[in-house]
């Protein structure tokens, strides 16, 4: 029996293919601290910022912080925080910097020179900075010409002097930063067509994959995403599997040698792929369910093993 993964990949065309991005948004928020509860029962933590404030109240979208991630550097995985936050803006679905603190600035340096985010990205400032301040004149004058309207907000708040301080902000302000956050999700330009050195797109095409084809291991996604002209090194590959498994959006288990990568979640951004013979649509449930009866033709037994490792395991959750 023919290999289905390898048809499909001969039969794509991902230049016309499209990005249809999650209905279940994810913002990773910036800022000053964010102090949470070490137990459920503790009592909340002074607040601390605007961003602590934001965290703390109900949104219509999940909300991500970057130091979530506290093993970002374990086995070399990445050699900084920088790096690592470049590859969470490509999982979430806009980019909310609170400019509050000096690594809230550093971050929108960094941030503002990925061209992925040029209508993704979203920064918050107090209407107590001067005008003519070198952030103002500088990194904010260049994100407003570069990306949507409302990438720049400004709100009457003050950004405390030191950390001592107390922090008190209208809750008026916070509810409105949030619905303006909302709001900016909305400008998110919708099925994008799919470019090869985005990496919001290139991620979402590893989650589509490994999806379509239910499970595979590393050396198959960084053998078919070459074949289809995506430049990723295996070090690139790791480091983009590792996010998507702390956002539980993808898991990865071991049988017998064999370490394979599966599927968590549904609501992740897909690929819309595109047939290189226009007049035919691309069937993913028929190539989904070709794969499965591959799989037992072929005896590959590690992978069915891990198939019914799996579905058991699911089968006892439910």
């Amino acid at each position: 029996m023919q290999d289905p993964r390898i048809d499909f990949l001969n039969d794509i065309a991902m230049d016309g293919s499209r990005v249809i991005y999650s209905e279940s948004p994810i913002v990773l928020l910036c800022g000053g601290k964010a102090p949470q509860k070490e137990r459920p029962n503790d009592a909340d933590p002074p607040l601390s910022s605007l961003r602590h404030a934001i965290t703390l109240e109900h949104t219509s979208f999940e909300i991500f912080m970057p130091e979530e991630i506290t093993d970002w550097h374990i086995d070399g995985i990445y050699q900084n925080l920088m790096d690592c936050e470049a590859d969470l803006s490509g999982i979430c679905s806009l980019v909310v910097i609170v400019l509050e603190s000096p690594g809230a600035i550093a971050e929108l340096g960094a941030f503002s020179q990925l061209t992925d985010l040029s209508h993704r990205l979203m920064v918050i400032t107090s209407d107590s900075f001067s005008t003519d301040s070198f952030i103002e004149l500088g990194i904010l004058r260049h994100i407003r010409s570069q990306n949507n309207s409302g990438s720049v907000r400004s709100y009457p708040w003050v950004v405390p002097d030191n950390e001592e301080m107390s922090f008190k902000i209208d809750s008026s302000v916070v509810h409105d930063v949030i619905n303006d956050v909302s709001d900016q999700l909305l400008t998110i330009p919708q099925n994008p067509v799919f470019k090869r050195h985005n990496n919001s797109h290139v991620i979402a095409l590893i989650y589509q994959m490994i999806h379509l084809f239910i499970a595979l291991k590393l050396s198959e996604i960084l053998e078919y995403l070459k074949s289809l002209d995506i430049d990723i090194d295996e070090r690139q590959l790791v480091r983009k599997l590792f996010l998507l498994e702390r956002f539980k959006i993808i898991f990865k288990d071991t049988y017998s040698d064999s370490t394979y990568y599966a599927i968590n979640s549904d609501s992740f951004h897909r690929i819309r792929f595109f047939h290189k013979e226009k007049s035919k649509v691309v069937d993913l449930v028929r190539i989904k369910a070709s794969c499965s009866v591959f799989y037992g033709a072929s005896n590959d037994r590690h992978r069915i093993g891990f198939l019914k490792k799996i579905s058991n395991r699911r089968g006892a959750n439910e």
